[in-house]
């Protein structure tokens, strides 16, 4: 999993980006993100802001979680990846991939809040 020093600075940026203050502003959701090395996080996005949570600190919550996306630690690296490959550019591409992001739950949640979610992975990218 991407390291909880490099989520917390992301989530800072996402609360300067200008663009995702816009469109996040009716949005609500909360993600819990799981690799295959043992990593589990969960992220409240409310309305332009992103809260990083240890899943053992969420674990109470979990099972609230919108949507919940495994995937390899490889996949996620090619999330944030500033020059990804073709066909593995963004989350939904990924979604679709035999090695890439599986969406164990929520997939009303992840089409409902693509454009959102978008954002957050551009924002990520461009964080390095």
């Amino acid at each position: 999993m991407i390291s909880r020093a490099w989520l917390d600075e992301w989530a800072a940026a996402v609360a300067r980006d200008a663009e995702n203050a816009h469109i996040g502003r009716f949005t609500d959701v909360t993600v819990r993100v799981v690799d295959d090395n043992g990593g589990d996080v969960v992220l409240h996005y409310d309305h332009g802001r992103v809260r990083v949570e240890d899943a053992p600190e969420a674990e109470h919550r979990a099972f609230d979680a919108d949507l919940v996306l495994r995937g390899p630690v490889s996949a996620w690296a090619e999330l944030v990846d500033p020059a990804p490959a073709p066909r593995r550019h963004d989350l939904l591409s990924l979604t679709k991939a035999a090695d890439g992001i599986e969406v164990v739950r929520g997939r009303e949640h992840l089409l409902r809040h693509l454009r959102v979610l978008t954002r957050l992975v551009e924002i990520g990218r461009s964080h390095g």
